[in-house]
């Protein structure tokens, strides 16, 4: 009895920490107060520190506070280097404003900005690598909001580049 409730516990534990899906959800959400884009980016702490241990060969424990800093950099390259935003073939950088995990620990949202941006009409074009090496089923969902312009896309590893028109 005890040998079937250690196994049952182990099992649960085990099944709890490796997640079956892989998906990360980005909000792209133009400010029309402050002119600016604010980017949202809510994914898996597991695989983000997955995925910078590949490309930086550094393993990082997120919610490590004492080098938040050194952490904190390392995300924003990755996420500048598999996520990228073009303005009429125009490639704008966002910048770093911070982080804020999830009630359960699981997620962690993350936040960039575009400063000054000019709304006009323009072709927006996406490239989301985000996780796709870490796994071959990764579904990047973005969720485009500017103004009455609203737009769902979904990136796989088959489909990393987007482009829909703004007016």
């Amino acid at each position: 009895m005890k040998i079937s409730v250690f196994l049952y516990i182990l099992l649960f534990t085990f099944n709890s920490l490796a997640h079956e899906y892989h998906v990360s959800h980005t909000t792209l959400f133009y400010n029309s107060n402050t002119k600016s884009i604010e980017i949202t980016i809510k994914v898996a702490i597991e695989d983000l520190e997955l995925a910078i241990l590949e490309n930086e060969s550094k393993k990082i424990e997120i919610e490590n506070v004492s080098e938040s800093k050194r952490i904190n950099k390392l995300i924003s390259n990755y996420f500048n280097n598999h996520f990228k935003i073009f303005f009429d073939n125009i490639l704008y950088e966002y910048n770093w404003v911070g982080k804020e995990f999830s009630d359960d620990f699981h997620d962690i949202y993350l936040y960039f900005e575009i400063s000054d941006y000019k709304y006009q009409e323009q072709e927006i074009s996406l490239n989301n690598s985000i996780f796709n090496t870490i796994s071959i089923n990764q579904k990047n969902i973005v969720l485009i909001d500017f103004n009455k312009n609203k737009h769902n896309l979904i990136f796989t590893n088959d489909h990393k580049n987007q482009s829909i028109y703004l007016n």
